[in-house]
């Protein structure tokens, strides 16, 4: 496929954009969009002119009948722009935007990361957000100060019976951490720590060091510990200041986990730990390109494991091409595959994997910030990928997920640029081609079982009869 022929990809889409909401202040950064999976009921009922309607306050809860967790979480996902949180709420049909402030100035403070995560303690739901911030130390300095900001942390709090409440009660409740040098990405991670599994939040910094904070059950307050002690990786990569841009850390259904790290400097690491947290193998090669993503993926679309199932890694770069480093538990990082085009739109920034025609394996998407987004599918018994969809923006791609927002039973697909975040909807069409496809396979399987059984039954009668003769 030639660049010409990239429009072609656009006649049939995969995907129709359905809304377009713009940040409340000024734009957002990199790390600014965070999925939340949540076990808290949500009430809030669909306004008149939906999606539009943004909500700045909570409407008046109802008493809850039914006031039990959910027992499956579900997703929702929250933006930062510089100064508020923008929360999307998925509901039956329609979601729901709330605009969380948190007493962040516009124009003097900037939200340069965001991590949210729900944890059950003594049968308490605990909402905990994570912020890294940026701020202006004077009026008129351009000096910036930083700092961590976790919201959420007290555990004696009552919780919450509905999410949209403790989403705009996480302000009740804040630490901030300074921070000597300028913040990255956060991410968490479930550690074991003073003897139960908590979760930690991991911060990459520009000092060279990967921060580690866990909350300590005396203070209820978060404290710094060695990452080394938990992930000796970790400890190789702050013992040689290295500038960690992007972290990814992958927990298989085995109880394995894989953890990689792409630096400043175009370094990439990989570590393999077990069950117990020993690290078992690790990896490292530098390419010439800094590292803007790292993303972990099983490309079958199942959460069930098999024998067979492989684990690749995908690189973007600020000055090359998007990788694919294959069968990384048996290769490392050995075996890579590039995906074709994606160094023709300026740097990649973000990558992510989705089903997107719901054949059972995943694609590979890419955000430049050329303002495009590319979709890879790899080509039946070859490790080839070629484009199977493009799509140009208005503004930079700094991410990208997938979610059913609307619940119903197809995913969206979010794309967060500059400004604004953008969400697609599956094309209705080809779904319900898929599902039809599906309905007739199963069909026909149990038309095939149906008949075999059928034919099974004769044969015993057949043999019945000739023993019976026989005698």
């Amino acid at each position: 496929m030639t660049f010409g022929d990239l429009t072609l990809t656009d006649d049939d889409p995969l995907f129709r954009e359905t809304h377009y909401a713009r940040y409340g202040f000024e734009r957002t950064n990199i790390f600014g969009l965070v999925t939340l999976d949540s076990r808290l009921l949500t009430y809030m009922d669909k306004p008149d002119d939906f999606p539009s309607t943004r909500f700045d306050k909570l409407p008046t809860a109802p008493v809850p009948e039914y006031n039990k967790p959910l027992s499956r979480p579900v997703r929702h996902f929250i933006a930062a722009s510089s100064s508020e949180l923008t929360a999307f709420i998925s509901r039956d049909g329609y979601w729901n935007c709330l605009c969380i402030t948190l007493g962040l100035e516009a124009g003097k403070s900037e939200v340069i990361a965001i991590d949210a995560v729900e944890e059950t303690c003594d049968d308490k739901i605990k909402l905990l957000v994570a912020l890294a911030v940026a701020e202006k130390m004077g009026e008129d300095s351009e000096d910036l100060s930083y700092s961590l900001r976790i919201y959420g942390n007290n555990t004696n709090s009552d919780t919450k019976p509905f999410l949209e409440q403790a989403l705009f009660a996480i302000g009740d409740s804040s630490q901030i951490i300074p921070l000597v040098a300028a913040p990255m990405q956060i991410s968490h991670v479930q550690i074991n720590y003073e003897g139960r599994l908590q979760t930690a939040f991991l911060l990459t910094s520009m000092d060279g060091i990967i921060h580690l904070y866990v909350q300590s059950s005396e203070t209820n307050q978060f404290i710094e510990l060695p990452s080394s002690i938990f992930f000796p990786l970790m400890g190789n990569i702050s013992n040689h200041r290295t500038n960690i841009l992007f972290m990814h850390i992958f927990d298989q259904p085995n109880g394995n986990r894989v953890i990689c790290a792409g630096g400043q400097d175009g370094e990439i690491f990989l570590g393999f730990y077990d069950k117990l947290g020993n690290e078992t193998k690790s990896h490292a090669i530098r390419i010439f390109s800094p590292i803007t993503s790292v993303l972990i993926f099983q490309p079958r679309a199942s959460n069930a494991a098999r024998p067979d199932d492989e684990l690749h890694v995908i690189v973007t770069c600020a000055i090359e091409q998007a990788m694919v480093y294959r069968s990384i538990e048996t290769d490392g990082l050995s075996t890579s595959r590039t995906l074709p085009l994606s160094g023709n739109f300026d740097s990649v920034l973000c990558s992510h994997v989705m089903d997107v025609d719901w054949d059972g394996e995943k694609e590979i998407l890419i955000g430049t910030y050329g303002r495009q987004v590319l979709i890879y599918k790899q080509v039946a018994g070859t490790q080839v990928y070629t484009v199977l969809w493009r799509r140009q923006f208005a503004y930079p791609i700094y991410r990208i997920t997938h979610l059913d927002l609307n619940r119903d039973g197809l995913d969206e697909l979010i794309v967060s640029t500059m400004y604004g975040v953008h969400i697609f909807q599956p094309n209705m069409k080809k779904a319900r081609e898929r599902l039809l496809e599906v309905l007739q396979y199963v069909e026909a399987s149990k038309r095939q079982k149906y008949e075999l059984l059928i034919e099974w039954q004769r044969q015993k009668e057949l043999e019945k009869s000739i023993v019976f003769e026989s005698q």
